[in-house]
């Protein structure tokens, strides 16, 4: 039976960094674009991406930003990551079964963006959690998958893998920086999906 590995999607597979900015500035036009992603990066919810920016009523308009983030008038911003591709072939190459494993409101959505982006069919099963519940659901369905291995961006990811019991290993290419991710425990940070794959 060939190995499992699951891996997260957004900050891992798909770059969703002009996506989350470029809403964000569409609700704050004077929004300092760089200082939001950074701060994100260093570990700031969307509130306090905002509030750091002086923005008055900064949780309502971080509800909103999360209440739209996934329409699809913004998902169409998001794209491969480099050198992804490369790094599904060379899992494949090695038998690997893969299950991406993602924290998103519409199940639908994430399939129809996987496909317009080249990528679902590099892909054994998709998994698709409640954003507010993903660490543990996504530690549930690791167990289900059975998977050894959870690449991913966050220390929402790295928590998921540590209750189930799998081994993490960290991409710098996402919504955590590498000393964000080696101060929250990661040993290793990989500077991408191929790099993780390669580690395998």
């Amino acid at each position: 039976m060939p190995l499992t590995v699951a891996i997260d999607l957004d900050g891992t597979m798909v770059d969703c960094r002009e996506r989350q900015v470029a809403l964000a500035a569409a609700l704050v036009p004077a929004l300092d674009r760089a200082r939001f992603w950074a701060d994100k990066r260093d570990g700031a919810t969307t509130r306090v991406a905002f509030e750091r920016q002086g923005v008055p009523a900064a949780g309502g308009l971080a509800a909103r930003w999360a209440a739209t983030i996934e329409d699809d008038h913004w998902l169409v911003l998001d794209e491969p990551l480099p050198r992804v591709a490369e790094a599904l072939r060379l899992l494949r190459e090695r038998s690997f079964r893969l299950v991406v494993v993602t924290a998103r409101r519409r199940a639908a959505a994430v399939e129809r963006q996987l496909d317009r982006l080249g990528l679902l069919a590099a892909v054994d099963a998709l998994e698709v959690v409640d954003p507010h519940i993903a660490s543990a659901r996504k530690a549930l369905l690791l167990r289900a998958h059975a998977a050894e291995v959870l690449i991913g961006d966050t220390e929402s990811d790295a928590a998921a893998a540590a209750t189930a019991g799998v081994r993490f290993l960290a991409v710098a290419t996402g919504q955590r920086s590498r000393e964000y991710l080696v101060a929250h425990g990661a040993q290793i940070v990989h500077d991408d999906l191929l790099a993780a794959a390669r580690a395998l």
